[in-house]
């Protein structure tokens, strides 16, 4: 969140919503590209660490895509970075039920592509792309 604040006041809204929709459909599009090679069932989920560098022009450029990423930490903020993801991870699974199954947001997570494109409702939030946004920051 505190990197797209920052962007957002050197560049603009605009160019930075366009940024996290170039980098949202980055990611996407790396997903389509290895979806027959994916484990396919219900009962299992993998995480995935996406490394992404910008350029001066706030053009988004993948390096890598990490399958099951280091939870390791190093640092105090690093520490708190992972649990809270996992916390957010934990959510998603919903072992407990809680879930309708129709929703958009959870915990940290956003969905983006169910059987198409999941369109946002530029009234919430006014962002094409709710990546590096935090929807529930007190949770």
């Amino acid at each position: 969140r505190n990197l797209k604040l920052y962007l957002v006041s050197q560049f603009g809204r605009e160019m930075v919503d366009e940024l996290f929709w170039r980098m949202q459909m980055l990611i996407l599009r790396s997903l389509f590209s290895v979806q027959h090679v994916m484990i396919n069932d219900k009962h299992c989920f993998e995480l995935y660490g996406y490394d992404v560098m910008i350029d001066d022009t706030l053009k988004p450029w993948l390096i890598e895509v990490n399958a099951s990423p280091s939870l390791s930490a190093n640092t105090k903020e690093d520490y708190d970075l992972k649990t809270d993801m996992l916390n957010d991870l934990l959510d998603v699974i919903d072992l407990e039920g809680n879930l309708k199954g129709d929703e958009e947001h959870v915990g940290g997570f956003d969905l983006i592509y169910d059987n198409g494109y999941v369109d946002m409702n530029q009234d919430d939030a006014g962002w094409s792309s709710y990546l590096g946004a935090a929807i529930n920051p007190n949770k």
